[in-house]
């Protein structure tokens, strides 16, 4: 079923529909609206932090696990 057909469909069952699924509904598509992406919320400064993250990992610039953990040793 293509999406057109499928949105009518959705109609069809809608006129149908009593007052606790109306309800049910319109706070469902309330809560979608509301949805954001966390990155959305980021800063600027926070989107560039992220970026020169990913560059370091493209260009090779990690440490292996074992050496983070031996620098941070001290605070153990």
């Amino acid at each position: 079923m293509d999406l057109a057909a499928r949105k009518y469909h959705f109609i069809q069952e809608l006129a149908n529909a009593d007052e606790n699924l109306l309800d049910k509904l319109e706070s469902l598509l309330r809560l979608y609206k509301k949805q954001t992406d966390w990155a959305d919320e980021l800063s600027d400064e926070e989107l560039a932090e992220i970026d020169e993250g990913i560059a370091d990992i493209e260009n090779g610039n990690v440490f292996e696990h074992e050496e983070v953990m031996k620098l941070f040793d001290k605070w153990r």
